[in-house]
């Protein structure tokens, strides 16, 4: 049976509905389905999963605006149908309006809600006939009136708005809802940047170097599958965000020393802080997931790196005796709520809340206050998160600075790369989509006191 694209997107719709359950666990999970799609209907399948979740509290607005039953009595997976149907029919200008609507009616039946493929039609049909007389609710340019066009939550915007102001929201809200670049972070044990670019241009790539980050290169066009693209086999390259690229460098690392990936994951900013170190030292990459530590160290072998090793292990529960002994450097990158990553992850935006913020914040505290400890005397320290919200950002770190007073803020990042407009007044790292085509990071090094009261190195 040929699979079909828009099934395999109601299936990940359906399955990362699970406020448990992130977007990319359920790819993972439905990757060995995706990828028997051919790459015109995998794209396709991308497509409407992450069109309908950065769009839904729109798309969700058309729905209630068409339907003759309540939004909150519809069945979630006839939801789901209409919203990618109304996704292509009201921004997929390649797809006819008669063709989304007829695979949707097709696919109900298909999935066994033939009953409901008549109201379906409807709501579709009134829809696609009426758009231009769509009216959203609320005076325009208000939070209300932003949530459902630009399709966020009200407590998210409400909360941007009093930090930024309407237009900066605004304008962070129509970033993060674009489709972002393909970026990708050279490895300089195997090659160059210059290099790989030739290569990629060569092979029919739209190629642009990051503007920051001297590591890489952001990919534009149709999208290819990232393990076909050249110089993957040879461990030329990972994808690397570019915000995520500076963190690493704003650590500092350097050949011979020995450094913690206290929270590692699967090990992007491990892997990028070994080859800045050109393998030489140790980079221990410490997580309480296994699986991801499997799959950090098949993804050093893929790009010849010799210097790392891992640690299975929680940093709560972790003392400089599980280890030789303190590290010359250590980096936190904290779990936190992602919402610096809403372009990539859209659905977290559905299933993140205020209580979760200050409930990671909590936590984060904790893990900095864990890692602090394993730094060696006059050594440092990087603490960072996908995230610009104050509570998980620079409150985390006066908390910190204010009960651990052997550790100073180190505003002077004296860094082999410019850093234009994103090292603030305060001396940390912060990125914001909406003026750097980054992702949200924020970083902030600091320095622990030596013993015998001299410089740190």
């Amino acid at each position: 049976m040929t699979l079909d694209p828009r099934h395999m997107a109601l299936d990940i719709l359906d399955a990362s509905a699970d406020p448990k359950t992130t977007l990319d666990q359920t790819l993972d999970h439905a990757d060995p389905r995706l990828n028997e799609l051919s790459d015109r209907d995998k794209r396709l399948c991308y497509a409407i999963v992450f069109g309908v979740l950065r769009n839904r509290a729109y798309l969700d607005h058309v729905i209630r605006s068409f339907s003759k039953t309540a939004f909150e009595k519809l069945d979630p997976t006839v939801v789901h149908l209409l919203r990618m149907a109304l996704f292509q029919v009201m921004f997929m200008d390649r797809v006819p309006d008669y063709a989304a609507i007829d695979k949707a009616i097709d696919l109900s039946k298909t999935i066994g809600l033939k009953k409901a493929s008549g109201f379906i039609n409807a709501v579709l049909r009134n829809a696609a006939r009426n758009r231009a007389a769509i009216e959203l609710p609320h005076k325009k340019g208000s939070v209300a009136h932003m949530a459902t066009a630009l399709s966020f939550p009200s407590w998210l915007l409400k909360k941007w708005a009093a930090l930024y102001g309407l237009d900066k929201t605004r304008a962070i809200c129509e970033s993060v809802n674009q489709i972002p670049p393909l970026t990708l972070r050279v490895n300089p044990l195997t090659t160059s940047r210059e290099t790989l670019s030739k290569i990629l241009e060569q092979a029919g790539h739209t190629v642009e170097l990051t503007p920051t980050s001297p590591d890489g290169i952001t990919l534009s066009g149709p999208g290819s599958r990232v393990a076909l693209l050249p110089g993957f086999v040879d461990g030329f390259f990972q994808v690397q965000d570019e915000a995520a690229q500076l963190v690493s460098r704003i650590l500092d690392p350097r050949p011979g020393e020995t450094i913690l990936d206290a929270c590692a994951g699967v090990g992007g900013k491990t892997l990028h802080m070994a080859s800045l170190m050109d393998n030489q030292g140790t980079v221990t990459a410490m997580d309480i997931g296994k699986a991801k530590l499997e799959a950090l160290q098949e993804e050093a072998r893929r790009l010849h790196i010799s210097n790392t090793t891992v640690c299975c292990g929680d940093l709560l529960k972790t003392s400089v005796r599980d280890f030789d002994g303190f590290f010359d450097a250590v980096l936190l990158d904290a779990p936190c709520s992602g919402l610096g990553v809403l372009r990539r992850n859209p659905d977290t935006k559905w299933k993140r809340t205020f209580k979760d913020l200050q409930r990671m914040a909590a936590r984060q505290r904790k893990l900095l206050n864990a890692a602090a400890g394993l730094v060696k005397p006059g050594g440092r320290m990087v603490y960072a998160v996908c995230s610009c919200e104050p509570e998980e950002t620079i409150d985390v770190i006066k908390s910190f600075l204010k009960k651990r007073k052997d550790y100073t803020l180190d505003k002077n990042l004296d860094l082999s790369v410019e850093l234009p407009g994103i090292l603030n007044s305060q001396g940390v790292f912060t990125t914001y989509p909406d003026r750097l085509h980054m992702d949200g990071f924020f970083a902030a090094r600091l320095r622990r006191s030596p013993k015998d009261g001299s410089p740190a190195s």
